[in-house]
């Protein structure tokens, strides 16, 4: 018991001098963490507010629907506060993406393609139905035509001018079979969004409407469009379009950790099944401008016929 003592004793002492030993040391880690230099170190990522552009290819509630669970994920996921922004339409998103006023945006193909032209847009990721993509063209339910030449003298309604599933696609696939909007339809219309190409074949002001194959079919599921009153006429082949893609001086760790929390997306787990679902995806997959080549030959072959 003696001995037991003096031990405690002992350690007690040189617990002692070991605490005076390292007073000095805490006293200069609080001068250093309270130094301007520490002060002035940039925010970690986990702090970082981006602005994030969305192509207004439907109404604006109907958007904030969809990707407000991604929204609130990749928050929980990463840190990363992003602030949503829907322009007026597709041009000024590639304006406002151009003048570094947007840190990323989820592009169509053709407006991707714009953007890397005018501001070296970086490809991020894409959705796994984005490299086998499609169109449909849309008529009325009452209306008894099946096939595309049959609607020769009619009203045809494409998307925007800039939009790849809405206008660009559909009007290559139209050329393929040897119709030339211009001349075989009466009229041809632009739309400000699919959702809008719908509701005019819905509502009989147009006769045929072409528009994103992935809108139509959640407008049919969300029982904004019946079956009734629309039907799906011709799905076009599959190619190329969206893709989320960075301004490419984005900071690298923020752009990893904003591809990491997409890839690791499953319809396996529930909530984010949901994400997905709302998206039209099965997961997200990383993305290249190698995507994008038959897009860009797809382009220069039209570009001479695009009114």
């Amino acid at each position: 018991m003696i001995f037991w003592r003096r031990s405690k004793r002992h350690l007690s002492a040189h617990i002692v001098i070991q605490a005076f030993q390292v007073l000095p040391w805490i006293g200069l880690l609080v001068f250093l963490l309270q130094s301007p230099a520490i002060a002035r170190q940039p925010p970690s990522p986990a702090h970082v507010a981006l602005r994030f552009g969305i192509l207004p290819d439907s109404a604006r509630d109907i958007i904030d629907a969809r990707y407000a669970p991604l929204l609130h994920y990749i928050k929980q996921e990463t840190g990363i506060s992003i602030e949503l922004l829907v322009p007026e339409n597709y041009q000024e998103l590639l304006t406002l993406f151009r003048e570094k006023k947007l840190d990323l945006a989820f592009f169509g193909g053709y407006t991707f393609i714009q953007a890397q032209q005018q501001a070296n847009a970086k490809p991020l990721v894409m959705r796994d139905i984005d490299l086998h993509f499609s169109s449909v063209f849309l008529v009325r339910t009452d209306n008894r035509k099946n096939k595309l030449q049959e609607f020769k003298g009619g009203i045809l309604a494409f998307g925007p001018k800039l939009s790849t599933s809405g206008h660009l696609m559909p009007r290559y696939f139209l050329n393929e079979r040897g119709i030339n909007p211009e001349t075989f339809f009466a009229e041809v219309r632009h739309s400000a969004g699919h959702d809008q190409t719908a509701y005019w074949v819905r509502d009989g002001k147009v006769d045929l409407g072409a528009a994103n194959s992935v809108v139509i079919r959640k407008m049919f599921r969300d029982g904004i469009l019946v079956s009734k009153d629309v039907r799906i006429l011709w799905e076009t082949p599959y190619y190329t379009d969206y893709v989320l893609a960075v301004q490419p001086d984005l900071d690298e760790t923020v752009q990893q950790r904003l591809l990491d929390s997409l890839l690791a997306l499953s319809p396996l787990h529930r909530q984010q099944k949901r994400i997905l679902d709302n998206l039209g995806a099965g997961g997200f997959l990383p993305a290249s401008n190698a995507d994008f080549d038959s897009l860009r030959k797809i382009i220069t072959h039209l570009q001479h016929k695009t009114p």
